[in-house]
């Protein structure tokens, strides 16, 4: 956690990828899911409308794993 400002985060969500090619199937695979959860495409835009009012995203970052060999 950090504290050093009160603009800081205090959750991180990150996703583990497999490779750079599953990022390109990541968009049609969640739309599936999403359909399924929310049932219809107003219920899940109305439920996001409602996620933003009570979080602000304060940074979006593509971070690449170098292992050394």
């Amino acid at each position: 956690m950090t504290t050093d400002g009160p603009n800081d985060w205090d959750i991180a969500v990150g996703y583990m990828i497999s490779n750079w090619a599953a990022i390109d199937q990541l968009d049609a695979r969640a739309a599936t899911v999403l359909a399924k959860h929310y049932g219809s495409r107003e219920a899940m835009l109305e439920a996001g409308r409602k996620r933003n009012e009570i979080r602000e995203v304060v940074a979006s970052k593509l971070a690449r794993e170098v292992m050394p060999k």
